[in-house]
């Protein structure tokens, strides 16, 4: 994967995270199993497959434990970094942290400038 790709699908998860967070915020966890991809999750995509487990109730620790497991098999730097971002994602979003914590947690992977207004916004 190059630069560029990389940006791409992190804006992709980026967005993905947000929808997410908002969502189980105003909802609460469960509602979010609906939203889940399942032919993802069912190919161990770290967001889709850590959000099932997040919706399930599973504890942090094992998810993280499941998720880095995953993680710690990619040979690929961008593509390692994006799977982490995505485990970031779901360990944020299951704390039920504020849209902004999650926000820089995610961008801070990133060489990005980061824009609050812009991701509050949804821009």
């Amino acid at each position: 994967m190059n630069y560029d790709d990389f940006i791409k699908n992190y804006y992709e998860i980026f967005k993905r995270a947000m929808f997410f967070s908002i969502k189980a915020w105003r909802e609460g966890l469960l509602a979010l199993e609906d939203c889940i991809d399942a032919e993802k999750a069912d190919n161990r995509d770290i967001f889709e497959y850590g959000m099932r487990f997040v919706v399930d109730g599973t504890d942090p620790e094992l998810i993280d434990k499941i998720l880095s497991n995953i993680i710690n098999q990619e040979k690929d730097e961008y593509s390692k970094t994006l799977k982490i971002i995505q485990e970031e994602a779901v360990l944020s979003i299951q704390a039920g942290d504020n849209i902004r914590i999650l926000a820089a947690k995610l961008n801070s992977y990133t060489d990005l400038p980061f824009d609050e207004d812009s991701i509050l916004e949804g821009n």
